[in-house]
Order: structure tokens, then C-alpha cells, then sequence
């Protein structure tokens, strides 16, 4: 028999004997899992604690389905946070339910709310036709692009005509998210930012020494520092003045 047969056969061995843990207890064999495999885990098994049909019960399996149909998801989270549900449920915040129950961070739900606010807002037929699973709705863009498009439409420095243009694209093409921003900014760029006014930061210096002079007076601290304190406010003043 050959080495190389030699190894084969004491790897066939080790495999087909069962595998035991501390003081060769017979352990189960552990498949390596991913955090998104230990994520959805934890969620199917607080799914499988709620009452099936219940209000939290089909939040959380939207959640868990969430790659296939992020408009589902996003309809039932402004519904918990419009209502309020999350406090019923044990949670202090809409945030923190997101978070910690259906494993989304707080800038996903919170783009998936605004997505939604958008669509239910300025394009509801094509949302209608989505959640009717209407034969001929068209597919919506990505949570991402929308949330985009929705500051779009709030941006001053954006007119109607270059707005309807973006949209249409967005639409139409669903471009990924830095590509709708790369849009917006082509079409409306940001005006340099202006300069303060030196009175005014002089005004904002003179409002914090004067309420530092009047917090130094009400402590136990040497003359000498408040002093120093009383003469700041009084060359601010001056400088006022001039």
C-alpha cells in the first residue's frame, strides 16, 4: 500500500468516526457560519416566538425577506414608527427596534422610511401598482436611489425641468446611488459657501465670555481669573463699538 493510499484511508477514517468534544462527549458537527448566516438565525428565531399574523410577526418576516421586496419592508416600518408600535413592543425608539430586532442599521431604515414618504407622496401610482403585484408595475429603483431623489426634489438649487430629468433616469435605469448624487451635483451645484460676518463671530466671542464671566463669579475661583475674564468681555465690547 502506497503513502499516499496511507493518508486517504486515515482521512476516510477520521471522517466517517463522530466527532467528540470535552470529555469525549459526542459533539454535533459545526458548519462555519457567516454573521449574515448567525443574523437571520437570530431572526427566524424570534419570528418563531411571536404570534403568526401578529402586527410584530409581520414586520419581522418582511424584514427577513427583505432582499426580495425592500417596498414591503419599508410600507410596514412607517407604519410601526407613524404608530408608534415599537414602543408597545419594549423598544424606547423606532431606531433602536430596527436595530436590534430586525437587524438594520439606523441609516437603512430610516432611507427605507423616507424612500417609501417619497413614493407614497409623488409617485403613487407606480407604488400602488407595486404592492397590488399589478402584472404590468413597473420594478421600482433601489431604497438607495429614491432617498437621493426625494432630497433632490427639496433642492433649491435644482429647477423642475432638471428634476423631471433625473427622475425619468432613475426610473428608468436605476443607476447606483453615487451616480443619482453624481447627477444632482451636475445639475445643481452648491453655491460656494458664504462668508461670516467678522461682527457677527465677534458678537457669538462676546456672548461665551460673558457667560464664562458670570459662571466664574458664582465659583471659588482666584480673583485674578476672573479678572482676566472681565477684561476679554470689556475689549470685546470695545471692538463692538468701533
Amino acid at each position: 500500500m502506497t503513502a499516499a493510499r496511507r493518508k486517504i484511508t486515515k482521512a476516510e477514517k477520521q471522517s466517517a468516526s463522530p466527532a467528540r468534544g470535552r470529555r469525549g462527549i459526542k459533539a454535533k458537527p459545526v458548519m462555519p457560519q457567516t454573521a449574515s448566516s448567525k443574523t437571520e438565525e437570530q431572526m427566524a428565531a424570534r419570528l418563531a416566538t411571536l404570534e403568526p399574523g401578529s402586527k410584530r410577526f409581520v414586520v419581522l418576516d418582511a424584514a427577513i425577506r427583505f432582499k426580495r421586496s425592500w417596498v414591503e419592508l419599508a410600507q410596514y416600518l412607517t407604519r410601526v414608527r407613524e404608530e408608534g408600535l415599537f414602543k408597545e413592543w419594549g423598544y424606547r425608539s423606532f431606531e433602536a427596534y430596527a436595530q436590534h430586532e430586525l437587524h438594520l442599521k439606523k441609516e437603512t431604515a430610516q432611507k427605507l422610511v423616507r424612500s417609501y414618504d417619497f413614493l407614497n407622496a409623488h409617485e403613487r401610482p407606480q407604488l400602488e401598482a407595486v404592492v397590488r403585484g399589478a402584472q404590468n408595475a413597473e420594478p421600482l429603483p433601489s431604497f438607495q436611489a429614491l432617498d437621493i431623489l426625494a432630497e433632490a426634489r427639496q433642492n433649491p438649487y435644482l429647477d423642475e425641468d432638471s428634476y423631471r430629468e433625473i427622475r425619468d433616469q432613475v426610473f428608468r435605469d436605476d443607476p447606483p446611488p453615487a451616480q443619482v448624487r453624481k447627477l444632482v451635483k451636475e445639475r445643481a451645484p452648491e453655491p460656494p459657501p458664504e462668508e461670516e460676518d467678522p461682527q457677527r463671530r465677534l458678537r457669538k466671542c462676546l456672548s461665551l465670555a460673558e457667560r464664562l464671566y458670570g459662571m466664574l463669579l458664582e465659583e471659588d475661583v482666584p480673583d485674578n481669573i476672573a479678572q482676566s475674564v472681565e477684561q476679554a468681555v470689556g475689549g470685546l465690547r470695545r471692538m463692538l463699538d468701533e
